[in-house]
């Protein structure tokens, strides 16, 4: 069934990133057993990384694989493609499972989405190949704090691709055919965040104060990074991406013209970015003391068509690689303030209130009906007889 998810504004793009540091005596001696031939469970590794443990497990990279939209996009590309969509989706909504074999989506391993032991075993990304994780499972876990062997639980070595903004292009950038389908990390790459230094991490893992391990807060006062994943499905950081004011009201010869800015102010990618079924929609409602109301909007959007011309809408068959063509995008890039003009056939007269609202769409199907709406932001005024603003 259709659902509606109308949480407005985005942003988005991310990866269970990682970080570790050196244990003391309070959490080292803790009886804590890994898996030395395989993936431990996060519930393991709570046990001295409650705090981390705690942020991640309410995360959507928690949730990969119980996540409802997810599981009815991905069961009905699998009924579709006769199970070929398994290595795909699973590649990155449950990337254990290339190792495990465990394609039980409820199973002990797979259930935890990205789960913390997959991140922190990473020793690199080769975006050439198909499965782009180069892995180190067992007893050491890398992450961007000092390389040592001083905890006794496990051995840390330090790595850089959990600062960078590649672990994230591991699976925010998919362009099956040539077709870019999603493309949050090059939208990154070629605008002014990755310029500056500033990567993926900053703002989905930002800096909190708390303990590395249970007794362990960070080396001098550093703080730790939030597991909390922040993304498109957080409304806190969906209403950091978007600034939006009305710029001007101008009044003659019966028409009314109201100039809207919208600005890209918190993201460091295009609004709204990931999958293409995500829609932006600009609103301005002039409302007449009689209560007569006037509408008009403006759509940003991503739009992909099959190889027949056929617009595609419906997540499992873009994910599927069926796209064959990208014939509008008219996203807002980082930085960028879009002015947007609407006209409206209004007598000189008359007084009007004039509303502005963004909402950001999304339209997945779920296995039940469910709607959650949230107004991310809204500007008004009064326009008065005879006016201009």
């Amino acid at each position: 069934m259709q659902s509606f998810l109308r949480i407005a504004l985005l942003l988005a793009v991310s990866l269970v990133f990682t970080f570790s540091g050196p244990l003391n005596a309070s959490a080292a001696d803790a009886e804590v057993k890994l898996n030395p031939n395989g993936f431990t469970s996060s519930k393991v590794c709570a046990e001295c990384h409650s705090q981390i443990y705690s942020n991640w497990k309410d995360s959507m990279h928690a949730r990969a694989t119980s996540d409802p939209i997810f599981r009815a996009s991905y069961y009905e590309a699998h009924y579709k493609s006769g199970g070929k969509a398994r290595d795909l989706c699973l590649r990155c909504h449950a990337p254990t499972t290339k190792m495990t074999q465990e394609y039980n989506l409820d199973g002990e391993i797979t259930s935890e989405g990205l789960t913390c032991d997959f991140c922190h075993s990473l020793k690199a990304i080769d975006m050439k190949k198909e499965f782009p994780f180069i892995l180190d499972v067992g007893t050491v876990k890398y992450g961007p704090n000092k390389k040592g062997s001083d905890a006794k639980i496990h051995t840390i070595m330090k790595s850089k691709i959990h600062t960078s903004a590649r672990l994230c292009a591991s699976c925010h950038e998919y362009r099956p055919n040539g077709v870019a389908v999603m493309s949050t990390y090059s939208e990154w790459q070629n605008g002014p965040y990755a310029l500056e230094g500033i990567p993926c991490q900053r703002c989905h893992m930002p800096e909190v104060e708390g303990e590395i391990a249970i007794g362990v807060t960070a080396d001098r006062g550093k703080k730790v990074y939030s597991h909390k994943l922040a993304g498109g499905h957080s409304v806190v950081q969906l209403k950091k991406a978007l600034t939006l004011s009305i710029a001007n009201v101008q009044r003659a010869g019966g028409m009314m013209t109201v100039t809207a800015n919208v600005t890209n102010s918190g993201s460091g990618h295009r609004v709204p970015t990931g999958i293409p079924t995500r829609k932006l929609i600009l609103h301005c409602k002039v409302t007449l003391t009689n209560g007569k109301t006037f509408m008009e909007k403006k759509v940003y959007e991503k739009v992909l068509f099959d190889k027949d011309g056929n617009e595609l809408t419906n997540d499992a068959d873009i994910m599927m690689g069926l796209g064959d063509s990208i014939v509008k995008d008219n996203r807002i890039y980082p930085r960028e303030t879009r002015s947007e003009r609407f006209t409206f056939n209004i007598p000189d007269r008359e007084e009007a209130s004039i509303s502005l609202w963004v909402d950001y769409l999304y339209q997945p199907k779920v296995i039940q009906d469910m709607e959650m709406r949230v107004e991310m932001g809204r500007a008004e005024t009064i326009s008065h007889p005879g006016g201009n603003r």
